[in-house]
């Protein structure tokens, strides 16, 4: 069974690997494989800021000590993604 995170994403898993399907308009669908939940989150987080600072949606402030740095944001996400999928994985686990 396939879990979409977004317009862009779904995941899914076999045996032996975590799968990530990518789906760009007009292309075919890329696989890419992953042994563990972590490296699949940190790849989807890497990919999305990359996507992020192409748009310019990510503005360079300065850094004051109301500010996050970025890197806190960008790993609570992943974190926070990492999260999501292990609480799908044990829906789906217990559904079997």
């Amino acid at each position: 069974m396939s879990n979409i995170i977004d317009a862009t994403f779904s995941i899914s898993s076999d045996k032996y690997n975590w799968i990530l399907r990518e789906k760009n308009i007009g292309k075919k669908v890329k696989f890419h494989f992953f042994s563990n939940i972590k490296q699949l989150s940190n790849f989807v987080g890497e990919y999305k800021l990359r996507d992020f600072l192409v748009e310019g949606e990510v503005d360079l402030l300065d850094k004051s000590s109301q500010t996050p740095s970025y890197s806190s944001v960008i790993d609570q996400s992943i974190l926070k993604l990492e999260q999501w999928i292990e609480s799908i994985v044990s829906i789906d686990d217990s559904k079997r």
